[in-house]
């Protein structure tokens, strides 16, 4: 047992000292954001990645609006013209945009930003129920 413990604690020290490693070497390409609802960003485009002709297709998709922000860093938005999301985006593909001028939102923006709290809840709830849904046909497949 002795011989046990003694090899979960280098292995916990060796991940420790690699993340650490991993860390220090990626310090100028990780980037945090402080992105807060009512801020504007852009998309990457993912679905061209795998296309022939990814030069002629926009990279990144927007300007679209952060409506809110979901625990592990994923966000749910909506267009400038107030159209949500079906799905929630990960806080990789997304990047700040900085306008040149102040863009006004459409009132259906606005009113998503100004949301009381159940409706922010439902919100939420209906992006769990689809992705749970996704997932039980994906095991039935």
């Amino acid at each position: 047992m002795e011989h046990v413990e003694e090899m979960r604690q280098k292995v916990s020290k060796e991940k420790i000292r690699r993340t650490l490693q991993l860390e220090s070497d990626m310090q100028h390409k990780i980037k945090e954001f402080n992105l807060k609802p009512g801020s504007l960003v852009l998309v990457k485009n993912s679905a061209i990645e795998l296309s022939a002709d990814r030069k002629m297709k926009p990279k990144y998709l927007g300007p679209m609006v952060i409506i809110c922000c979901l625990k592990g860093g994923a966000f749910i938005l909506a267009e400038l013209d107030g159209s949500v999301w079906q799905n929630k985006v990960v806080a990789f593909r997304v990047i700040p945009y900085l306008a040149w001028k102040e863009i006004s939102y459409e009132k259906e923006v606005k009113r998503l930003l100004d949301a009381l709290e159940e409706s922010i809840k439902a919100l939420k709830d209906r992006q769990e129920t689809a992705n749970s849904d996704m997932a039980e046909q994906e095991r039935d497949i």
